[in-house]
C-alpha cells in the first residue's frame, strides 16, 4: 500500500511542476504581447530564425550539390579503373 501511496504523491508532484512550467510559459508569452519591448524583442528573434532558416536551406543546398558531384566523381574513377583494368587482360 505504501508503494502506490508514493507514486500517487510523484505523480502529484509532477503534475505540480507541469502547471507552474505552463503559468511561467504563459507569464512570459504575456511580457513579450503586451510590452513594447517585448514585442520588438519577439519581431527580432522571427528575423533571426527567418536568417537561420535562409542559411540552412543554402548550406542544404551546398551539401546536396557537394555529394552529387563526389558521387560523379567516384563514379568516374570506378570507370576508369574498369576499364583500365580491361584493358590489361
Amino acid at each position: 500500500m505504501d508503494l502506490i501511496d508514493e507514486r500517487h504523491e510523484s505523480k502529484r508532484d509532477v503534475n505540480l511542476w507541469a502547471i507552474a512550467a505552463g503559468a511561467l510559459a504563459g507569464a512570459l508569452a504575456g511580457y513579450v504581447l503586451i510590452t513594447p519591448r517585448g514585442r520588438r524583442a519577439l519581431e527580432e528573434a522571427i528575423v533571426t530564425l527567418d536568417d537561420f532558416a535562409a542559411s540552412w536551406a543554402r548550406f542544404s543546398q551546398a551539401v546536396g550539390r557537394a555529394h552529387v558531384a563526389a558521387s560523379e566523381g567516384w563514379t568516374a574513377v570506378t570507370g576508369a579503373i574498369g576499364s583500365k583494368s580491361m584493358r590489361s587482360r
